[in-house]
């Protein structure tokens, strides 16, 4: 597998420990492939007491791409527990766009990551 897929398989898989972190039992995801790069659906419900964890996760995936951050530690991901936020400020740098939507219980994110 190349890099660029298993980074985008390293997204979805902390996305998936988070949402399991704060309560989730209902994820969707879709991954597509374009000719620009992947567009990444996520959706998961999660334990409303933990809301502000979630909130602090749209922080981390809206700051932007971050390309030396991401060459030099992408590899790190996936070795601790979500409330280490390194691996969450990894993958918002990452991916070059997030839209994020938090109602009462449940988000979806719209990440886009190009080649």
């Amino acid at each position: 597998m190349d890099f660029t897929r298993k980074k985008v398989t390293t997204i979805v898989d902390e996305l998936t420990t988070f949402f399991f972190s704060v309560g989730s039992d209902d994820m969707v995801v879709k991954i597509k492939k374009k000719p620009e790069g992947f567009h990444i659906f996520f959706a998961s419900n999660f334990d409303t007491r933990l809301q502000k964890a979630v909130e602090h996760l749209e922080e981390n995936l809206t700051k932007g791409r971050a390309p030396e951050i991401e060459e030099s530690y992408w590899r790190l991901t996936g070795t601790s527990d979500f409330r280490d936020e390194n691996e969450l400020i990894l993958v918002g740098a990452m991916i070059d766009s997030a839209e994020v939507q938090i109602c009462e219980g449940y988000a979806t994110l719209n990440l886009f990551r190009a080649f």
